[in-house]
């Protein structure tokens, strides 16, 4: 499969979103700080249009999750799970942490709680190939993979190689200027670092409201 450009859209092309509430059927689903009990922040929802694989159980998604705090205005690195590459035996500690990838029902309305605080403006995806030269143009770029998703394929774009466990696919990834893309105000939701979006293919046995993968943030 080739390498795809996530593009935001106005347009709901069913694939999913960044921001906005959570297509859960149940509020009680719903992950919470660990330390605060606050809900915890929907960064990007998928649906299995946009997964394409066959572990998903039909009907379901999946829904990243972090949690957030803020200080004069800047987010703290601490509310976002520190994970480098370096640190493999951390990555099976992400249920501890603070962010998570929700399995769920795909629900037919969005919630939308009061008490969730400070939700990022809901922004539907959609995707495109690159074109060779905007493929060139990104590998130039130092910071490139903005607004990049390589579909089940290998985070090319992480600075040191990446040893996981056949078990996990790779979907999609997001920086900082994605988010300030679309919400100026929340540029620094992941703590300056790049955030890998991972699908645990054991799926097709989990039930609603399991771990269905993990979020990875490597601070560059």
């Amino acid at each position: 499969m080739g390498i795809n450009q996530i593009i935001l859209s106005e347009q709901d092309h069913n694939l999913g979103q960044i921001g906005g509430g959570a297509w859960l059927t149940d509020l009680a689903l719903w992950p919470k700080d660990p330390k605060t009990g606050q809900l915890m922040l929907p960064v990007m929802m998928m649906t299995p249009a946009f997964l394409g694989v066959s572990f998903i159980p039909a009907g379901m998604a999946l829904t990243v999750f972090v949690c957030v705090e803020r200080n004069d205005e800047t987010y703290t690195r601490s509310s976002v799970r520190q994970l480098t590459v370096h640190q493999q035996s951390e990555m099976e500690k992400l249920k501890l942490g603070h962010s998570c990838v929700l399995l769920h029902t795909l629900a037919t309305f969005e919630l939308t709680p009061t008490t969730l605080v400070d939700p990022i403006p809901r922004t539907y995806i959609a995707q495109q190939p690159l074109t060779p030269e905007q493929m060139e143009e990104e590998l130039e770029d130092l910071e490139c993979g903005a607004g990049i998703s390589k579909v089940l394929g290998r985070p090319a774009w992480l600075q040191d190689p990446l040893y996981e466990s056949p078990r996990y696919y790779f979907l999609a990834q997001l920086i900082d200027a994605d988010i300030a893309k679309i919400s100026p105000s929340h540029e620094g939701i992941f703590g300056g670092g790049i955030g890998y979006i991972f699908a645990d293919n054991r799926a097709k046995k989990m039930k609603e409201g399991d771990m269905g993968g993990y979020f990875l943030v490597q601070f560059t």
